[in-house]
């Protein structure tokens, strides 16, 4: 029997499924996922003018606890204030425009605020600023 050659050039894949395979591959891994945004626990300081950054896009932010610990990131590890200038220094090469949000606790002395901001200055960071919560003062 001989049999018929068939032509190849009517025949497609159907991608629907695949497409519909994908869009639930993606839906269920952001689903899924978890965020994490565990701070370092700061008591940070509330302003009755406090407003939110417009963006929180190519901002860093740098923790600063009443112990005078320095962590960088959100729970990123704990720096000495050198490390904290040498961590700055690599994020400034990677991103010149790079803008600090410094979060600081209440009990934080003023000294050590001088500290870092000196620190971040000789990194090269111009573009600093305080996290405070918008509320009343005396209520804190």
């Amino acid at each position: 029997m001989k049999l018929q050659p068939i032509d190849n050039e009517d025949i497609e894949i159907d991608m629907s499924p695949m497409i519909d395979m994908v869009f639930l591959l993606l839906i269920f891994f952001l689903v899924a996922s978890t965020v994490i945004d565990e701070k370092v626990p700061i008591k940070v300081p509330t302003a009755v003018h406090a407003t939110l950054p417009e963006t929180k896009v190519g901002r860093v932010t740098i923790s600063v606890n009443e112990d005078d610990e320095i962590y960088f990131g959100v729970g990123g590890p704990k720096l000495t204030l050198d490390q904290l200038k040498q961590r700055v220094l690599a994020e400034i090469e990677r991103d010149p425009k790079l803008r600090i949000q410094i979060r600081s606790g209440g009990g934080v002395k003023y000294e050590m605020s001088e500290k870092i901001m000196q620190a971040l200055g000789e990194a090269g960071a111009t573009d600093l600023i305080y996290a405070a919560y918008e509320g009343d003062p005396s209520e804190a």
